[in-house]
Parts: C-alpha cells; sequence; structure tokens
C-alpha cells in the first residue's frame, strides 16, 4: 500500500471520529417547563444542544438518538441568570473608590478568576455578570460583561469587554452629601466631555492637513517626473517647502471618551437622587450620548421623565441590606422602584450592588422582592436575564434560550422567584458546571 492511501485512509478516519465526537456531544434537556424569556413560556419541550448552542427548542424537537439526553421533565429551565451590578471576579484592591477620573481604566485588567465565592454564585443560576470600575464623581473606566465559565485566565471570562464606561454624579460617603458638590461632579463630567469634543476636532484638522499634504507631495512627485522626462520645470514649485504636520499628542482619557461621544461605547452614570438623574439626562441631551441609568434610587419619583428620553436603567439594589448602609443616597430608596420604572416602558434591568462578589448569588431574591412590590413576574425575569444582555450590548450570546444563543442553561425545582425552588443544574455552553448532589 502506498504512502498516498495510507494518508488518505487516515483523513477519512478522522473525519469520521471527527463526525463521531460532534454526534457524541449533542445533548438534549427534556423540560417540564421552558421559560425562554423572548417569547412565551413552553409547557414541555426539548432543548438541542451542540458545541455550545442551541440548536433547537420546542415541544417537537426529537432529538437524535446519540444525543445524551438530561431528564428534566419536573422541573422549570431557564436561561442564565445575570447579575448588572457585580464585582465578581474583580480584586479587593479594585473595589477602593476612585475620585479623580480615569476613563481609559479597564476592568479586565483586575479580573482575578480564582476570587472567593464564585461557586457559590454560580450554584444559584448566575452565568453572567457585568463589572465596572468603582468612582465617585467622575468617569471611573470602562465595565465589562464576565462569564462566571471557571476559566483560569482572565480574558477567559471576558464575553464584552468596553460595554461601557462608568461614571457618577452625586455620590456620597456614610451621611455627607452637599449640592454644590453633586453641582460639581457634574460639571466635571461635562468639562471632560467638552475637552474631548476639542481634542477630536484637532485630530480631525491634523487628518484634513495630513490628506493635503499627502496630496501635493504626490503631486510634487508627478511633476518632477515630468522634468526628468524632458517637460518643462516650474520654478514656483521648486521654492515651495513641503513640511508635514505635527501629529497632536495622543490622550488615552480623550481617546476612550472620544468612543463615548461617538456612541461607539455607551455611557453608564451611577445616579441616586432626582437632581443627578436628571443632570445625567441632560449630559446624554447636549452630547448625544448612549447613555445606560445605573442605581437610579428615586427614579420611581421621575419616571416619565426618564421613559419620555428612552434611557434604560439598571435598578439597584432593590434591598438596601444589599449595599452598604446607612448611606444618604439611599434615604428615599424605594422597593417599588423596578416596578414603576417598567410599568413606564422603560428597559429595566436590576442588580445587586451588593458588599462583594459573593452578593451576586442575590440575583433571584432581588427580582423576587420586585415582583412583591409590584414589578410584572414576567418583566423581572427578564431584568435579570435579556434585558441586562440588551443593555449591554450581549443579547446575541446570552439572556434567552434562542436558536443559535450560547447554551447557557439553569434547571430548577421550580419558578425562579419560588422560595422553595432549589437549582439542579448549571451549563454554561452546553457544559455542566454545577449539579446539585441528590440528597437520600
Amino acid at each position: 500500500m502506498s504512502n498516498t492511501t495510507v494518508g488518505h485512509l487516515i483523513s477519512i478516519a478522522l473525519l469520521i471520529l471527527s463526525a463521531t465526537s460532534a454526534l457524541a456531544e449533542q445533548l438534549a434537556i427534556k423540560a417540564g417547563k421552558i421559560l425562554t424569556v423572548s417569547s412565551n413560556p413552553l409547557e414541555g419541550g426539548t432543548i438541542l444542544v451542540a458545541e455550545g448552542k442551541i440548536q433547537a427548542i420546542g415541544p417537537d424537537v426529537v432529538p437524535p438518538g446519540s444525543a445524551r439526553i438530561i431528564d428534566a421533565e419536573d422541573s422549570y429551565v431557564t436561561p442564565g441568570l445575570m447579575d448588572a451590578q457585580s464585582s465578581l471576579f474583580v480584586m479587593a484592591g479594585e473595589l477602593r473608590v476612585r475620585s479623580d477620573g480615569a476613563p481609559e481604566l479597564n476592568i479586565t485588567d483586575a479580573l482575578d478568576p480564582f476570587a472567593e465565592g464564585v461557586e457559590e454564585v454560580l450554584a444559584q443560576g448566575i452565568t453572567a455578570v457585568y463589572a465596572a470600575p468603582v468612582c465617585r464623581g467622575c468617569f471611573g473606566g470602562r465595565g465589562a460583561v464576565l462569564k462566571v465559565n471557571g476559566s483560569n485566565a482572565p480574558q477567559g471570562l471576558v464575553l464584552k469587554a468596553d460595554a461601557a464606561v462608568k461614571a457618577t454624579i452625586g455620590g456620597s460617603s456614610g451621611q455627607q452629601s452637599a449640592s454644590l458638590d453633586r453641582l460639581n461632579d457634574y460639571a466635571n463630567l461635562r468639562e471632560m466631555l467638552i475637552e474631548t469634543q476639542a481634542y477630536m476636532q484637532r485630530q480631525r484638522q491634523y487628518q484634513q492637513k495630513l490628506a493635503a499634504y499627502n496630496k501635493q507631495k504626490a503631486e510634487r512627485q508627478d511633476k518632477d517626473k515630468t522634468e526628468e522626462n524632458g517637460g518643462k520645470p516650474s520654478d514656483a514649485d521648486k521654492r515651495e517647502d513641503l513640511k508635514r504636520p505635527a501629529k497632536p499628542q495622543p490622550d488615552p482619557r480623550h481617546e476612550i471618551l472620544a468612543k463615548v461621544l461617538e456612541k461607539e461605547i455607551s455611557l453608564q452614570i451611577e445616579a441616586h437622587r432626582v437632581d443627578d438623574i436628571l443632570n445625567a439626562l441632560r449630559l446624554a441631551e447636549e452630547f448625544d450620548l448612549s447613555l445606560i441609568l445605573d442605581k437610579c434610587t428615586e427614579g420611581y419619583r421621575i419616571a416619565r421623565e426618564i421613559a419620555r428620553r428612552k434611557v434604560p436603567v439598571v435598578v439597584g439594589p432593590v434591598s438596601t441590606s444589599f449595599a452598604e448602609m446607612p448611606q444618604l443616597v439611599y434615604r428615599n430608596h424605594s422597593q417599588q422602584n423596578a416596578g414603576i420604572l417598567a410599568t413606564n416602558g422603560i428597559q429595566t434591568a436590576i442588580g445587586v450592588a451588593g458588599r462583594d462578589g459573593l452578593s451576586s448569588k442575590f440575583v433571584t431574591l432581588a427580582g423576587a422582592l420586585a415582583v412583591a412590590n409590584g414589578m410584572d413576574k414576567d418583566a423581572a425575569l427578564r431584568a435579570i436575564t435579556l434585558t441586562p444582555a440588551e443593555i449591554f450590548g450581549v443579547a446575541d450570546r446570552i439572556g434567552s434560550l434562542d436558536v443559535g444563543k450560547d447554551a447557557d442553561i439553569v434547571i430548577m425545582t421550580g419558578h425562579p422567584f419560588d422560595a422553595a425552588t432549589k437549582i439542579e443544574r448549571v451549563l454554561i455552553e452546553g457544559k455542566t458546571v454545577y449539579e446539585r448532589e441528590s440528597t437520600p
């Protein structure tokens, strides 16, 4: 047998093995009730998973004979949950409040994949979190959407970097808060955005001058060639000195904020009081920003103003027990906030905003508290799954159970907001990352 024939046979064998392996990786979850979030619940059905993605979902899906079956016919199945106000994976040293303004900072540079509490968070069905730098009265840096996927490498956790630039207006420490300080926060953010506009104008002017320089240089070279070939020389052209324009000094802060002004990155502003929320909305209107309101503690008082501007909100915490207390910014906190905002047609997500990363495990409790205080149950489930995914630009990957999305799936004994519900199994991209031990 020739070497060529042997090579062909090996290739065929490898293809067969590859195809067999692909088939072996298929997974079928037979569920009692599927809460897709993006559409109406399914009373019984099958979710077919392959290569980390949802391949099919519905009551009539028939899995291939080679598929591994997970029997969840007595269970609820939901997409993975998300905490949109988390510090999970963030190194403790990075959780100190900054007040010097550093939009060029990136939370992905401060990630610790071995952080404490990850397993407990995962065991509550949380498969993704949004984390951002902590700041007060300034631009704090860039946040990212992270997966709780067990990766040992920080970059392996990142689903989307540069999901938003975090800023704060009117943050307080303890019981200290002054109107002039809060107004100064607003003025500082506005001033830096104006400076960025000037920076962008200088960059545009440089590009225009550079284009003109390159054009003149090319024309000069063409004329020089003409003269070399016997053409008539131009004394005026020979006296002209072409000088390349000086390139402006790059500034990392303005480079990032330029992307905010160009709507390449959303601006996430933490604001609690009514006047601070209104100032955040004014900034968005003046500079035509893609704004995300964060915390929005007194948002229920001006829900119509927020709705009119069609600005999404990440509410939190629903319970002040999740946050450092006492803080003056939470004085007018209301557990009805999320429900009122959602009822007014505002795109509303719910976060925990806890003291540490471990607090993210209370996402379902935050949703249940919102439901107990007037929020529609389906809207509350959406607020901890699909809505934050939409707000931070990852809804094409996570947030709902739809064909083509990542197979981030939670199997539980009852509805997520039922106090007696237990998490049975959690899958991320089709792989089981948590399974509850069966009791005798």
